[in-house]
């Protein structure tokens, strides 16, 4: 009698219909974080508050900075100055405000066209308040703080369209060659 185990065949494994779904939900993710990228990020930015130059105005500053906008009207306010209160000199590392008249940023607005001025930051990030100063006084009502944008310029925006057809070739490819590597396994 012999005693030596039988050889069994080798069956391949066939994968399981559940990695159609996974390949559909690839496919279905890399679309939506494009169009979430298209659609939910600001590609420009928001105006804030308004203020009006030599108040004081509290404001949160984060890391990223606060701009300083002026209602595109044709006045000179080119010598715009943001500087913290006195107070808040103390706890400061760092304050910095620099010019963005050189990237001929604008913002639409409530049929009104904006001007980026400055950009504020301050290190570290924090609630300050600041005085904007300007020797023209024509442009009291017209100046507002927010939010830098996240993409600004044509190339910026270019950028963003790009980045979001690839993400969402890239979801649809990789969901599609996992779909047919399935189907050829299981066949």
């Amino acid at each position: 009698m012999d005693t030596a185990p039988m050889a069994v065949a080798a069956d391949p494994v066939r994968p399981r219909r559940i990695w159609y779904v996974v390949a559909a939900l690839i496919a279905a993710g890399g679309v939506s974080a494009a169009a979430a990228l298209m659609f939910l990020v600001p590609l420009g930015s928001d105006l804030g508050q308004r203020i009006t130059p030599g108040q004081p105005v509290t404001v949160q500053v984060p890391e990223a900075g606060k701009m300083v906008w002026v209602r595109d009207s044709g006045r000179d306010v080119s010598d715009l100055r943001c500087e913290p209160s006195q107070p808040d000199t103390q706890r400061l590392q760092q304050w910095g405000s620099a010019s963005m008249r050189q990237d001929d940023l604008t913002v639409t607005a409530d049929g009104e066209r904006w001007r980026a001025l400055l950009l504020v930051q301050a290190k570290p990030a924090g609630r300050y308040t600041m005085t904007c100063t300007t020797s023209g006084a024509d442009g009291a009502s017209s100046l507002s703080l927010g939010d830098p944008p996240w993409f600004f310029g044509p190339r910026a925006e270019a950028l963003a369209v790009v980045a979001s057809l690839v993400l969402a070739s890239l979801g649809l490819v990789v969901g599609a060659v996992l779909a047919v590597v399935v189907a050829v396994r299981r066949r």
